[in-house]
């Protein structure tokens, strides 16, 4: 229910079209029961069993007398013109209120639908932007498979969700309020006993919609579990070929689609139960009025007539759509209801990395950065920085060494805050980041990587990626820096060329090259820079060292490697060792300690 009713709170900016809608709904179900209320007097004046009505009766809200004021117009035009006439008119009111009625249908849907598309379009909102706020560290817990899933397949699953809600909570309850209230004022005898089967009908609707529930949890968990494996397979496709896996790979997929498939017909079938069971049982009731209520047409002591039965006949038959309808509704809101549940967990999912409220915002950098007794954990005593202490100038280059896994990358994460530390702070200008504004921290700094990100697009669109108003000069002077103008002129379209998903069509060393481009365009204060060469050749890395001494310049940088001889200019040199600083100081420096950093030297001359 609270799942239900925080979709429901997605509807309160439409809350104009909730009314309009409503309003057409209503004049929907009152023109439907004109509509039937038609058909009584065209059968009488068809058989000829029409009583003749010559004094008007008083108008009041019964059934009877709105049929005999019907019945003496009727007789009126019988008796001035002809039964023919008489026939036509009956049947020219008929079609007047089904036109009617069908029209406010049409304008009850005209309004609902905008409620529908534009409820999902503001979950879809707010699941996207939450997805890229949340921290790194949810995705280090969360396949990104089952992220998908979840913007994809269950928010499909609200756009069900949002139709049937509109139709159960706008329509077809109110066509089944003012259907009942109808047959109340025909006959509240016979209304009680059509309605006798219902609490029955109610009982095993619950338990189908319990095990439809459950059965779509599951479903929706094999789903995640299909989008994992597209998401890994498409990724690691080389390695799968590479590997001759892949007879492995479709067998495992298809025990995980063969489940998914057993669950989804569970669900299906216990769907479409529903309705024929609510058919027969209301068929059933049927049965039941007429058999009754002929019975009673014949006892001298009661005011049933048989046109007012044929009414309520006729109105119940109609009534047994609507409940079908609402009933197929609820059972399809039981299944969405699944989906909005696992799109809240990921809406509810906590935000590590908080901004703090009335945050300071900083525009440049000015002096210093100090880590002040630093320690890290992704898990619960399990630290991967311990007890870190720096502080490095303005202008000066940081570098960080060490062997895989003693925290260097962590350590570099941590300043753009994409992670929090649990103790100790980082300092900025003599001020933690965790008073500053975070997006004025991650717009101080640039970032390249060893893993280098490119989207497929032109080159000009990834290297002014995230900046708006660039023009191509300005793209040319930070291509050039990067050393990459050269390699993007010769190619065919220059810089609207198309790279390809993750910049395929390029080489290793001309990614990197863009990667660096696209930063030297943010012009940052702070460049850090991980493991930016470590994967290239030796031509492809000259090419980029001399791009990225290019962008160094007179820049404040901070620099993660593991081959040394491109951090032996830096002006401090920080050794990490199982989370710890271990060794510092510059290149000559450490040498002369003859420490682990002399040692690393040592043995990477050597391989050379």
């Amino acid at each position: 229910m609270k799942d239900f009713i925080r979709v429901a709170s997605y509807v309160k900016s439409y809350s104009l079209n909730v009314v309009i809608s409503f309003l057409f709904n209503i004049l929907y179900s009152i023109f439907s029961v004109f509509t039937l209320g038609m058909i009584v007097p065209f059968i009488s004046i068809l058989f000829g069993v029409i009583e003749p009505v010559n004094v008007k009766p008083i108008f009041d809200f019964s059934v009877n007398t709105l049929i005999d004021i019907m019945a003496y117009y009727i007789s009126l035009i019988s008796s001035h013109y002809s039964v023919l006439t008489a026939m036509m008119f009956v049947s020219a009111l008929f079609l007047a209120c089904s036109l009617f009625s069908n029209l406010f249908r049409f304008l009850g849907l005209y309004f609902s639908n905008p409620i529908q598309v534009n409820t999902v379009k503001d979950i879809q909102n707010d699941l996207y932007h939450k997805i890229l706020i949340l921290p790194l560290s949810y995705y280090t817990t969360h396949k990104s498979g089952d992220v998908i899933t979840r913007l994809n397949a269950d928010v499909q699953e609200m756009d069900v969700l949002a139709r049937n809600m509109i139709l159960l909570l706008l329509r077809e309850p109110w066509v089944v309020l003012v259907f009942f209230i109808t047959l109340l004022m025909i006959s509240p005898f016979l209304t009680l006993v059509s309605i006798a089967i219902f609490p029955l009908l109610t009982y095993i609707l619950s338990r189908i919609s319990s095990n439809i529930r459950r059965k779509s949890k599951q479903g929706q968990e094999q789903l995640s579990a299909i989008g994992s494996m597209f998401e890994e397979s498409i990724s690691g496709l080389r390695i799968i070929k590479g590997f001759n896996a892949i007879d492995f790979f479709v067998r495992k997929f298809k025990g995980i689609n063969k489940e998914y498939t057993r669950l989804l017909n569970k669900v299906h079938r216990k769907i479409e139960l529903a309705s024929p069971l609510s058919e027969v049982l209301s068929t059933i009731s049927l049965c039941l009025v007429l058999a009754l209520g002929g019975y009673l047409m014949f006892q001298k002591n009661t005011h049933l007539r048989a046109d007012t039965l044929i009414l309520f006949v006729l109105i119940f038959a109609r009534l047994i759509p609507p409940i079908q309808a609402g009933v197929r509704s609820f059972n399809l809101m039981q299944k969405s209801l699944v989906s909005a549940r696992r799109i809240f967990e990921v809406l509810d999912a906590e935000e590590v990395v908080v901004e703090k409220q009335n945050a300071i915002p900083i525009k440049c950098f000015t002096h210093s950065i100090e880590l002040k007794n630093l320690s890290f954990a992704y898990e619960e005593n399990r630290r991967v920085l311990k007890d870190i202490n720096l502080y490095f100038e303005k202008g000066k280059t940081l570098a960080i060494v060490g062997a895989s896994g003693s925290g260097k990358t962590t350590l570099l994460n941590l300043l753009p805050r994409f992670y929090d530390v649990q103790e100790g702070d980082i300092l900025i200008d003599g001020v933690s980041v965790k008073e500053y504004v975070i997006s004025d921290i991650r717009a101080l700094m640039g970032q390249v990587s060893q893993e280098v990100l490119l989207f497929n697009d032109t080159i000009f669109n990834n290297i002014c990626f995230g900046l708006e108003n660039i023009s191509e000069r300005e793209v040319i002077e930070a291509a050039k820096i990067a050393n990459a103008d050269e390699f993007i002129s010769a190619m065919p379209q220059a810089y609207q060329s198309v790279i390809g998903d993750r910049g395929v069509k390029l080489s290793g060393g001309q990614r990197q090259r863009l990667s660096i481009a696209r930063a030297v365009l943010c012009n940052p204060h702070i460049l850090l820079l991980d493991e930016a060469t470590s994967s290239l050749d030796s031509q492809s890395e000259l090419y980029v060292q001399e791009a990225l001494d290019n962008i160094m310049k007179n820049r404040t940088s901070i620099v993660v490697a593991h081959r040394l001889s491109t951090v032996q200019n830096a002006d401090h040199i920080v050794v990490l060792e199982e989370g710890r600083i271990v060794e510092e100081g510059n290149h000559h420096s450490l040498l002369t300690k003859n420490g682990l950093y002399a040692k690393w030297i040592e043995m990477q001359q050597v391989n050379r």
